[in-house]
């Protein structure tokens, strides 16, 4: 359904939505903008002063154009505020701007196939063969005692792949969800399988996601936009929320790393439940919410207790039933990050304080941005978890560390992403960390190797010894997991 058809309904039905008390009214303004002068980054460096940025200046600094944020304290949304553009025109975000929420998108379906569980419609743990119709999980010898379920698909564990989609242009032939799943043109990625044995462990797999798409539809005999309203979008109130392109509407325009437009604005992503999500950061937040409050075992919850126990325990690794997990007692939340061409977006959940935030941008820089703003917002609301920024101890980019570094990388394991650079700042010392596509930010020396303040990338040799690394390490302070990274030959 059309995001405007879909709120004249919501307005239709507005007295049943509050019944049960699933629906959260909203301030229509910010009472408050303390976070948004008070900014840390991810690295401070010994000795010293603590710097707290203001977020017009990070959003210039990383090209961000425009943000959008609600916020939840003891279980309302109590500031909700737009800062910056949507698009060129310079028309200014607003509380109601719509965004893609790219892989956020994910547990909003869980939630709704959760919920399809509850009513005894769908279950978690059969052979999901057994109920597909139209398509069915492509036969291996590693399902031998190993089926798909939609236990493991929810918690990325099913042995799916691939792992992610980028989108199609505007004006481009679009695939059905079935020639994405058999990876027939006009589909470009590879089709859905299996590569690993189901249950072994977790690797992250959009794919498995349309899979668990196509069951629920196929189930229900539903589209998937019309379940997504009935399961989702209209028990929680989320009145500005669907998956068509709004145009026309209040919509921001994404952005590439170098601060340009997306061509045509946004790509179009035909897989609905793991990317295509659009959404206001209210209404991302009504969500969360609800969320929490299935999670609290809350009377009037929209889950079952043990449904929503599932919800939000790891299965495996810290992969949830559709969300990430992590912390213990009051620190314990969680929540979901998205990336698609042009947009950036993150929830994160505190079910035990009730808290949270629903953070929506249109730019492929906004990642570093996003953290940076959660760290106001934590030091603004208390937050049980401080997002305490970590102190490192600063030295020398002597020539030997120069050396060691400087180079162009590419990921081991990773694929689909353009190689990076090491290169020497304008003062021939500084070293800079170059994505190569309009994203460069300064890296400085420790103990250990380098490390990236603006970001919290931290990049550390494997090989020993004198001389150039051969391979690296690259993480982000924060964020659980590392990659590994080869140098390439120099050109000659």
């Amino acid at each position: 359904m059309h995001v405007a058809a879909q709120k004249r309904v919501v307005g239709a039905i507005i007295g049943s939505a509050l019944s049960g008390c699933a629906f959260v009214q909203v301030p229509s303004v910010s009472p408050h903008t303390r976070y948004d002068n008070a900014l840390r980054q991810a690295v401070a460096f010994e000795g010293a002063a603590e710097a707290k940025m203001s977020l017009a200046d990070r959003m210039a600094r990383w090209k961000v154009p425009g943000v959008s944020v609600a916020i939840i304290d003891d279980c309302r949304i109590v500031e909700i505020k737009g800062f910056g553009v949507a698009g060129a025109n310079g028309r200014a975000v607003r509380t109601q701007t719509i965004f893609q929420a790219a892989s956020v998108t994910k547990p909003v379906a869980a939630f709704a196939a959760l919920r399809l569980v509850d009513k005894g419609v769908l279950s978690l743990d059969e052979d999901v063969n057994l109920h597909l119709q139209a398509w069915k999980v492509p036969h291996t010898p590693l399902l031998t005692g190993h089926p798909v379920t939609l236990r493991s698909i929810l918690s990325h564990s099913a042995g799916l792949v691939p792992g992610g989609y980028g989108g199609y242009r505007k004006g481009s032939p679009i695939p059905t969800l079935l020639q994405t799943l058999d990876g027939i043109e006009p589909a470009r990625p590879k089709p859905v399988e299996v590569a690993y044995t189901p249950g072994s462990e977790w690797r992250y797999a959009g794919g498995g996601y349309l899979v668990a798409q196509l069951l629920m539809t196929e189930k229900t005999g539903k589209s998937f936009d019309s379940l997504m309203r009935d399961e989702v979008f209209l028990p929680t109130g989320m009145q500005h929320s669907g998956f068509e392109a709004p145009d026309g509407q209040d919509v921001a325009v994404g952005h590439v790393a170098d601060g340009s437009e997306v061509p045509g604005g946004w790509h179009i992503y035909p897989e609905l439940a793991a990317a295509s999500l659009w959404t206001t950061a209210p209404d991302l937040a009504l969500f969360g919410v609800v969320a929490m409050k299935a999670s609290r075992h809350d009377r009037h919850a929209l889950l079952s207790p043990g449904i929503a126990d599932l919800m939000t325990t790891a299965q495996i690794g810290s992969r949830s039933l559709g969300f990430v997990v992590g912390g213990e007692g009051q620190n314990r939340h969680f929540g979901h990050d998205g990336t698609n061409v042009g947009y950036n977006s993150s929830l994160i959940l505190y079910p035990a304080t009730c808290q949270g935030a629903a953070i929506l941008t249109n730019s492929d820089n906004a990642k570093p941005l996003i953290a940076e703003l959660l760290r106001g917002i934590a030091d603004a609301y208390s937050w049980p978890d401080a997002m305490a920024t970590p102190v490192v101890v600063r030295t020398e980019i002597t020539a030997s560390v120069s050396e060691r570094f400087v180079g162009t990388y590419a990921f081991a394991d990773i694929q689909g992403v353009d190689p990076f650079r090491i290169i020497h700042g304008k003062a021939g010392e500084d070293l800079i960390f170059d994505r190569g596509d309009g994203h460069r930010e300064p890296l400085y020396a420790t103990a250990e190797g380098l490390v990236g303040p603006d970001s919290g990338i931290t990049i550390k040799a494997v090989t020993t010894g004198e001389g150039p690394a051969r391979t690296i390490t690259y993480a982000r302070i924060g964020r659980s997991g590392s990659a590994k990274a080869n140098r390439l030959p120099t050109p000659n």
